[in-house]
């Protein structure tokens, strides 16, 4: 008897302590929502690297074109982004380099109105290897100064300008400067 007695009054305390402690279902600003689509980029590049050439190490400036594409994974929360990209990436400089490029970054959105929003980061990318010319791989910082634009209760579409600062992969003492945009359409997934 004494012991249905002191089960009867955990089960009691449990569901009082539940009722007390239960949390509040938060509204629908304060939810993380989670985007997903394509985003296709193009930049222009800077390269400075020391590598043998002919008999003897020489420096080489170059600059050329990129061009990428790939998927695009935004992860929003209030007025906060978390912006993860996917892509294949050709680069034009005297030779064409071709890689895998992963890149994320933090970005604050300042919402102009309920249509457009205006917002600015800081971020990372990586360039692996494998890939054409030797190249063994490079990583660096980004700047991304984004416009948003809420085309549908589902969809967005965003315009991210960026400028990197990171190394090349190629010889050594290398610095690459690159400045471009990434248009992105995500589709809301969750």
């Amino acid at each position: 008897m004494k012991r249905a007695g002191f089960f009867k009054l955990i089960i009691i305390l449990l569901i009082f302590t539940n009722r007390r402690y239960a949390q509040d279902v938060r509204d629908d600003e304060s939810l993380n929502y989670t985007y997903l689509g394509p985003v296709f980029s193009y930049g222009i590049n800077k390269v400075e690297y020391t590598d043998w050439f002919d008999n003897s190490t020489e420096t080489k400036k170059m600059s050329g074109s990129i061009y990428s594409g790939g998927l695009a994974l935004n992860i929003f929360a209030d007025n906060l982004c978390g912006d993860f990209q996917v892509k294949y990436a050709y680069n034009q400089l005297d030779f064409t380099l071709t890689y895998m490029e992963f890149s994320m970054s933090g970005k604050y959105l300042y919402p102009l109105n309920s249509l457009f929003s205006l917002g600015a980061g800081l971020g990372l990318y990586i360039e692996t290897p494998p890939s054409s010319n030797g190249h063994n791989g490079s990583a660096g910082v980004q700047l991304p100064l984004t416009f948003l634009i809420n085309t549908s209760p589902g969809t967005k579409l965003y315009i991210d300008f960026f400028t990197r600062y990171g190394s090349l992969g190629i010889g050594e003492n290398t610095k690459s400067f690159s400045m471009g945009a990434n248009v992105g359409f995500i589709f809301k997934v969750g």
